[in-house]
C-alpha cells in the first residue's frame, strides 16, 4: 500500500507540474460591439522565459469556435515574453508588447480603432497563440463583434454568380470621406446585417477568388432610424490566377495575415496572405495593380511603397507577383490632446514622403500615438493626423510640423494639440465643362497664436460638395495632389489652375466654390498693359508641356498667328508681348 501511495503521488505531481506549464490564451473583452472604443487584451501563460510566439486572428465563419479549412487568417505578429519595439529609447506602441513584469507571461493590448474598418468587422473569429518552433500545440480563444446599437442599418445578400455567397465580406465606404468605415462578415446563406451612424454610404463585396465590379456598387442614404436593403453581386475570378507573396525586404521573412487589394479599372478583389505570407486570387485576363492595405501595417512597422505593383494577366495566370516591404527604422511619436490636455484615443495618424512612401500608427486609450518610418537620409517625412470624420476629433484642427529627413534609429517627438473648430468652409468642386469632381480630398491651412494649425483632410461627395472644420483665421485652402493615392485631384487627372484659394473666418459658414481643370489645360489670366506697347498676362499650366501663344486682331478672323511656344517649369508662366499696340489684340494658347 506504501509503494502504490507513493506512485500515485509522483503522478499527481507530474500532473501538476504539467498543467502549470500549459500555455493558455484569454482575450479580454472576448465580445464587443463594432463600435467599442478601446483596447482588446490578450493574456498569454505558461510559457518559457523569454519564450516567443505568433499570435493570429483568423476568420471563423461557422462560428464553431475552431480553425477550419478554407478559413482565413486575417491578421499575425510575433511576441515574445518581455519584448518590445524599441527605437532610440522610445517603444513603438503600435506593434504589440509585453506589458506583464512576470516571468512566462505575456500581457499586451491591440487597438480597436474606427478607421481599420476590417479589424471592427462584425462576425465571429478566432485568436490563436503558436509556437515557432513547435514547442507547444496551438492555442485558441473565440472573439465576436456585434453591431452597435445605433438605430440604421443595411442588409442583405451577397451573391456570387447568382449564388449566395457563404462567410463573403461586405465593406461599407463612405461617400464624402472616401474611406471604409465598417464591414460584416455573411453568415451561412450570405445574408449581411452591419449597423452604421447616419450618413451617405456605398457598398463593395469580398468573395475568395471573385471580383466585384465597383460600377454597380449600391450607394444609398442611411437616416435616423431608417435602416435599407441591397444586395450585392460578385463575379467568379475567370481562368487565371495572380500569386505570390508578401515579406520583409530585408530578411525575406513571410508576413501573413494581411489584407491584399487588386484592382483593374473598376474591378476589385481582395485575398489574405497565409502563414507562409502566400496570396492568390482567380481573376479575368487584365492588367492588374496589386497592393496590401496600409492601414493593417502599423502593427508590423512596415513601411508601404507608394507606387502600386502591377501585373500582366492579360495573356493568361502570373505567378511569383511577390512584393518586399521595408520594416521601419525611424520614430514619429507623442500624444495627441485638446487644449485642456484631454487625450484622443484610436486616433489614426500618417506618416508620408512624397510619391515614395506612407505608414500609419494609432493612439492608445491616453492619447499617445507613434509612426514608425524609413531612416534614410534622403526621403521628406511629414506625419499628422488624419481621417477624422466619425470620430471624436472630427470637429477639431490640429497644429502641423514642417518635413524632416530621418537617420537610421531617430525619433521624432511631436506633439498634437487640437483647437475646437468653430466654422466650416464649404462650397462646390467641378471641372471647367461643369462635371462634379468626386472624391477628391482638400485641405485647409492657417497660422494661429504663432502655431501652424491644418484642418482635418475632407473629400468631395457625390455631388461634388465639400466642407471643412475651421476656427477663426486666414485659410489657404488647397486640394491634396503630387501623391498616388485616388483622393488626390492629379490622380483623377486635374489640375487646379486658379491657387492658392484664401478664405477668411469669420464669417461662421464661408463658401468657396471651385473649379479645376483637366491635367495640361492652360489658362489666361492677370491681363495687364505695361506700356503703349506692351502687353502682359499669366499662363497656368501644366508643367513639363509645351503650349503655343498666338495672337489675333480679329475675333471674326481664323488667322491667328504665332506669338512665341514655351514650357513651363511650374505652373505659372508670365507671358508679354513686345508689339502690343493699341489697336484690339486678342490671345490663346493651345496645348501642343
Amino acid at each position: 500500500m506504501k509503494i502504490k501511495y507513493t506512485i500515485s503521488l509522483s503522478i499527481f505531481t507530474a500532473a501538476l507540474a504539467l498543467h502549470a506549464n500549459a500555455v493558455t490564451l484569454t482575450v479580454t473583452p472576448s465580445v464587443i460591439s463594432n463600435n467599442y472604443a478601446g483596447d482588446i487584451t490578450l493574456n498569454i501563460t505558461g510559457l518559457t522565459n523569454t519564450e516567443q510566439v505568433q499570435v493570429q486572428r483568423w476568420i471563423d465563419g461557422n462560428a464553431n469556435g475552431a480553425i477550419d479549412a478554407g478559413e482565413q487568417m486575417m491578421e499575425s505578429f510575433n511576441i515574445a515574453d518581455g519584448g518590445a519595439m524599441v527605437i532610440s529609447g522610445v517603444t513603438n506602441i503600435n506593434v504589440p508588447f509585453d506589458s506583464n513584469p512576470a516571468t512566462g507571461a505575456i500581457t499586451t493590448t491591440v487597438n480597436f480603432a474606427a478607421n481599420m474598418a476590417i479589424e471592427n468587422m462584425t462576425g465571429h473569429f478566432v485568436y490563436a497563440v503558436v509556437s515557432p518552433g513547435g514547442r507547444f500545440a496551438p492555442v485558441t480563444a473565440t472573439f465576436t463583434v456585434t453591431n452597435a446599437a445605433l438605430n440604421q442599418s443595411i442588409s442583405g445578400t451577397i451573391y456570387s454568380n447568382g449564388v449566395p455567397a457563404p462567410y463573403a465580406v461586405v465593406v461599407a465606404q463612405d461617400l464624402q470621406a472616401q474611406n471604409p468605415v465598417g464591414s460584416a462578415l455573411a453568415d451561412a446563406s450570405g445574408h449581411y446585417v452591419l449597423a452604421l451612424p447616419a450618413g451617405n454610404y456605398g457598398l463593395i463585396g469580398g468573395v475568395q477568388n471573385c471580383y466585384f465590379d465597383q460600377n454597380t456598387a449600391p450607394s444609398f442614404t442611411l437616416t435616423n432610424g431608417i435602416s435599407s436593403t441591397n444586395d450585392l453581386f460578385s463575379i467568379g475570378g475567370g481562368m487565371n490566377t495572380i500569386s505570390g507573396s508578401v515579406y520583409d525586404a530585408a530578411n525575406s521573412n513571410a508576413i501573413g495575415g494581411l489584407l491584399v487589394t487588386l484592382q483593374s479599372g473598376s474591378l476589385f478583389e481582395v485575398a489574405f496572405t497565409d502563414t507562409n505570407g502566400n496570396y492568390s486570387a482567380a481573376v479575368p485576363p487584365a492588367f492588374w495593380k496589386i497592393q496590401p492595405t496600409k492601414e493593417r501595417l502599423a502593427r508590423r512597422a512596415y513601411v508601404l511603397p507608394e507606387m502600386t505593383f502591377q501585373v500582366d494577366a492579360t495573356g493568361g495566370s502570373v505567378t511569383n507577383a511577390n512584393i518586399a516591404l521595408p520594416e521601419g527604422n525611424a520614430l514619429f511619436y507623442g500624444r495627441i490632446t485638446d487644449n485642456s490636455n484631454n487625450p484622443f484615443a484610436n486616433v489614426e495618424v500618417e506618416g508620408s514622403t512624397v510619391n515614395t512612401y506612407s505608414a500609419k500608427g494609432y493612439s492608445d486609450l491616453n492619447g499617445y500615438y507613434s509612426v514608425a518610418v524609413l531612416g534614410d537620409l534622403t526621403n521628406y517625412w511629414n506625419c499628422n493626423v488624419n481621417n477624422g470624420k466619425n470620430t471624436a476629433i472630427a470637429n477639431y484642427i490640429i497644429n502641423t510640423f514642417n518635413n524632416i529627413t530621418n537617420a537610421p534609429n531617430q525619433t521624432n517627438l511631436q506633439n498634437f494639440i487640437a483647437l475646437p473648430a468653430t466654422a466650416t468652409i464649404s462650397g462646390h468642386v467641378q471641372s471647367n465643362s461643369g462635371t462634379n469632381i468626386v472624391g477628391v480630398s482638400l485641405i485647409a491651412n492657417a497660422v494661429i497664436g504663432g502655431n501652424n494649425y491644418s484642418t482635418l483632410d475632407a473629400s468631395t461627395d457625390g455631388s461634388g460638395n465639400y466642407s471643412l472644420a475651421v476656427a477663426n483665421g486666414r485659410w489657404d485652402v488647397e486640394f491634396l495632389s503630387g501623391g498616388h493615392d485616388s483622393g488626390n485631384l492629379n490622380v483623377q487627372g486635374y489640375v487646379d489652375l486658379n491657387s492658392p484659394h484664401y478664405v477668411n473666418v469669420p464669417p461662421t459658414n464661408a463658401v468657396l466654390n471651385l473649379t479645376v481643370y483637366p491635367i495640361g489645360t492652360p489658362v489666361i489670366s492677370s491681363p495687364q498693359r505695361y506700356s503703349s506697347t506692351q502687353f502682359g498676362f499669366v499662363i497656368n499650366g501644366a508643367t513639363n508641356v509645351n503650349y503655343t501663344v498666338q495672337v489675333s486682331t480679329n475675333l471674326a478672323s481664323t488667322n491667328w498667328v504665332n506669338l512665341f511656344s514655351f514650357t513651363p517649369t511650374n505652373n505659372t508662366f508670365p507671358v508679354v508681348d513686345m508689339n502690343a499696340t493699341n489697336s484690339p489684340r486678342f490671345y490663346r494658347v493651345q496645348k501642343n
